[in-house]
């Protein structure tokens, strides 16, 4: 990852640069004190009630020059937390307030798996604490030394850790990544941003005054224009810290980062990229005594939901989701109706009533009184469910897109205080949004004068959660005055491919009401695309392999290889 490689850059060049100024490599309380002192930072311990902390394990006072970090612990404890410190002095801009939460040194890179982390990962301040936690981690004990210490000299993480005090989790991290993770590439982080002669991407990176979406068929390079409106709203005078870039997986998230680090690496850190699910995460924290909540609240995620509701079903008048050989059997559904009523800005009172209308609307028609029915059994559970969870102090992965657009909608002074703070609002797969999430929207971005989205109505991937191509259409009608345009150009596939991929797109249901994309390339006519028939997914998967398997044998590198997979499987 080119930010983390830069940030490890950074410290692994300070540790150098102290230890051939007589600095002891693993000595690393006398080191970090020498590190601070080539930053020209004064470091103070004070006791843990010192106002001056304000409650934090760790300060990091810009204006003064100044670290000041609890007196708690070791020497080697009080190192790491000023260590830490000089991360976000390295790498950002502007104050820190440090606690136990945010500082963890041994802390990998790879985002967690599931739960809040999950989310958390991806917001502006969890991510800012994790480039200073690699920060730390490389500058007491940067990677060539593990390497040395570990793979020449022959010691265990144990022996290392008995040599330099350091806690054992991170010494083994940074053995691992030494020597797990590629070399680093000098040239690659901050690279000079190599601009393409494309008239479409100039034309959507240069467009001001209105609200503006950008169609992009696949390998058009979407990601470079948003990367490259970036860059340009930086080289205006834009503030980075407003700018705010919204995407739906952390995948995307994560990459997409990566990747404005690679051309901005200064200013990166203090852009605003992540999910919509995370920067709702944040809003809450910031906001969340509006609703009722505190500034953290816990995150149900599905098996929490569960727990809390397989313990009432069996009290609850339930005819149509009673199971009581297996609740959690029904739970699952319910819990999916819920999310997607939230999906569409529909709290426990709004749906229920909207399942009471649906009853009186049935007349005598048994399945639409069923059906009616079983929506106010699913009403009663919600109410049950959100009582559960505001007793816990918790939200669940619907309540961040949700609650948050709530806020704006009902709060005007402090939507005006968001768009102040995000003044420019750039949105990637667009295609994916769903009704919450564009009410969300609304609130950020006002009339949308700044507001500038990406996507591609044929690859939506997320209508189980409410997202659909009528969205996309729809942009002109959410924030009136809108422009469109289109990228045409790919950079990715063969003549072939994209004549297939077109033809296929043009029956698709969201293709209706979009711009025809007429793409085009300069790949050549490529080989003939294969349309072949499986059974089940299972076969569908082995095919693919075996395709792959036979262009390696005969000589075609993996990064050159384009597929169009048509399955007909159920």
């Amino acid at each position: 990852m080119e930010a983390f490689e830069l940030i490890r850059g950074k410290a692994s060049a300070l540790h150098d640069k102290v230890v051939a100024a007589g600095s002891d490599s693993t000595d690393v309380p006398t080191l970090v004190q020498a590190a601070a002192a080539d930053r020209g930072l004064d470091v103070f311990s004070l006791d843990k009630s010192n106002p001056s902390l304000k409650g934090a394990r760790a300060v990091f006072d810009d204006q003064a020059g100044a670290i000041l970090c609890s007196d708690e612990g070791s020497d080697i404890e009080r190192a790491m937390l000023v260590a830490h410190e000089i991360g976000h002095d390295v790498i950002h801009s502007g104050p820190s307030e440090c606690n136990e939460a945010d500082i963890d040194p041994a802390q990998s890179v790879e985002a967690a798996p599931v739960g809040l982390q999950r989310v958390e990962d991806y917001g502006a301040h969890e991510r800012r604490e994790q480039h200073a936690n690699v920060f730390a981690r490389e500058l007491v004990f940067p990677r060539p030394l593990a390497a040395r210490l570990h793979a020449i000299e022959g010691m265990s993480a144990s022996d290392i850790a008995q040599r330099t005090r350091l806690p054992v989790p991170l010494v083994r991290q940074q053995i691992l990544d030494a020597l797990l993770l590629p070399p680093e590439q000098e040239d690659a982080p901050g690279k000079p941003f190599v601009p393409i002669d494309d008239a479409a991407q100039d034309r959507a990176v240069a467009h001001r005054g209105s609200p503006f979406q950008l169609q992009a068929g696949p390998g058009t390079g979407k990601t470079r224009t948003l990367v490259k409106r970036i860059v340009a709203l930086i080289e205006e005078g834009a503030a980075p810290a407003s700018i705010l870039v919204l995407t739906f997986s952390n995948r995307a998230a994560g990459e997409l980062a990566e990747r404005v680090a690679g051309v901005l690496p200064d200013q990166a850190p203090r852009i605003w990229i992540g999910t919509f699910h995370s920067f709702g995460l944040d809003l809450l924290r910031r906001h969340g005594d509006q609703l009722g909540l505190s500034n953290d609240p816990g995150l149900f995620d599905r098996s929490d939901a569960i727990a809390v509701l397989e313990e009432v079903i069996p009290t609850l008048a339930l005819r149509h989701y009673r199971n009581l050989w297996d609740p959690t059997f029904v739970l699952r559904d319910v819990l999916s109706g819920i999310s997607r009523a939230k999906d569409e800005m529909a709290d426990s009172g709004r749906y229920r009533e909207l399942s009471v209308a649906m009853l009186a609307d049935a007349a005598s028609d048994p399945d639409r009184i069923e059906l009616a029915e079983k929506c106010l059994e699913i009403a009663d559970i919600y109410d049950y469910y959100e009582a559960a969870k505001r007793k816990r102090d918790a939200v669940d992965f619907g309540d961040l897109i949700m609650l948050p657009a709530q806020l704006l909608e009902q709060r005007l002074d402090i939507a005006a205080a968001v768009r102040l703070r995000h003044r420019h609002v750039l949105v990637d797969e667009y295609q994916d949004v769903n009704h919450a999430s564009v009410r969300l929207l609304k609130g950020l971005a006002g009339d949308g004068t700044r507001l500038w989205v990406v996507g591609d109505a044929r690859q939506s991937i997320y209508r189980f959660r409410g997202a659909s191509s009528d969205n996309m259409e729809a942009f002109t009608q959410d924030f009136p005055g809108a422009a469109t345009d289109a990228l045409e150009r790919s950079y990715r596939s063969t003549e072939s491919v994209i004549t297939t991929f077109s033809t296929f797109a043009s029956a698709m249901h969201a293709s209706k009401g979009m711009r025809r994309l007429a793409l085009v390339t300069d790949k050549g006519a490529g080989e003939r695309a294969q349309l072949r028939a499986l059974d089940n997914l299972d076969d569908e998967i082995a095919g693919i392999a075996a395709s792959v398997k036979e262009l390696e044998a005969g000589g075609v590198a993996l990064r050159d290889r384009r597929y169009s997979v048509e399955p007909t499987s159920g």
